[in-house]
């Protein structure tokens, strides 16, 4: 868990194996208490009143969470900044104020990536100086990761970016498990963790055991291709995902690589454009 200032830390609550609650402080940077504040999106921008977008939407869901009059939307509003006053007032962290803009600084408080988050090891002390970016912690989330598994049928090279919410999150090919902070942070944000995770937290209380979160998200390829959607009737001298069409009277080699609602998915192996495709290329000479 990284720093959001520079100074020297004045009062730090570290122990392993204690936990840490979004809004609540453990750490004072030059006599501020940080406030503590869990976002379904980290905080990567300075917010200001009449600014929308997620971040604010995941802003004023957890102060509504923890029991303050925020609004129920994406807006900064002056609710928003009273809510969000109220709960810095309760553990002494810094207010929005007149003289900075009302502005919520994106380094004003500690992110935490959960709701309650359980410390693994400690890493600074009272009296350290800090800069930006500074480890204080280690918590049992950061050993997390999330395995991936793509389906079967896809045999598209190349490496892929995953759709988060709207935030493309790149993932090489060949990635089995993703392991980065951020990256994780993202994940485990997203609207589809969070309902996988409601409907296995369900099972699991019936069931009274442990239960694993599968949820799926679209992926693209981070270098787009062409592809081609046609019959399957089109495809003859079919071996695997190699095939051959007839593309404007003359044979064409292609690769399947995918199928939908009755229609394949091919590539045209030379990189050319596809013309006139017959739909019942019998006796099609080879095209290898």
């Amino acid at each position: 868990m990284a720093s959001p200032k520079s100074g020297t830390i004045t009062a730090y609550g570290c122990a392993p194996g204690q936990t840490i609650d979004s809004g609540t402080s453990f750490i004072a940077v030059d006599e501020v208490p940080l406030l503590s504040l869990h976002t379904a999106v980290p905080p990567f921008r300075d917010l200001q009143s009449g600014m929308r977008g997620r971040d604010v939407a995941a802003l004023n869901a957890e102060l509504r969470r923890l029991g303050y009059a925020a609004p129920d939307g994406d807006a900064m509003t002056w609710d928003t900044i009273l809510a969000y006053n109220a709960l810095a007032d309760t553990v002494g962290a810094a207010r929005l104020v007149k003289d900075n803009g009302w502005t919520l600084a994106k380094d004003a408080y500690v992110w935490l990536d959960g709701q309650s988050v359980t410390i693994r090891s400690c890493v600074a002390g009272i009296g350290a100086s800090i800069d930006v970016k500074s480890e204080l912690l280690t918590t049992d989330s950061q050993s997390q990761s999330v395995s991936v598994t793509m389906p079967q049928d896809e045999v598209v090279a190349g490496d892929r970016v995953l759709d988060v919410d709207g935030r493309m999150v790149d993932m090489p090919q060949q990635t089995t498990a993703i392991t980065d902070s951020s990256t994780l942070a993202a994940l485990l944000g997203s609207d589809a963790y969070r309902q996988a995770a409601g409907t296995a937290e369900s099972s699991e209380s019936a069931s009274d055991g442990a239960s694993d979160v599968t949820f799926t998200l679209q992926w693209l390829l981070k270098t787009p291709i062409d592809v081609w959607s046609l019959p399957p009737t089109a495809f003859y001298a079919q071996h695997d995902e190699q095939a051959c069409v007839v593309s404007d009277g003359k044979p064409v080699a292609v690769t399947v690589i995918g199928s939908r609602l009755g229609r394949s998915m091919a590539t045209v192996d030379s990189g050319a454009a596809l013309g006139k495709v017959r739909t019942n290329p019998q006796g099609g000479k080879p095209c290898r």
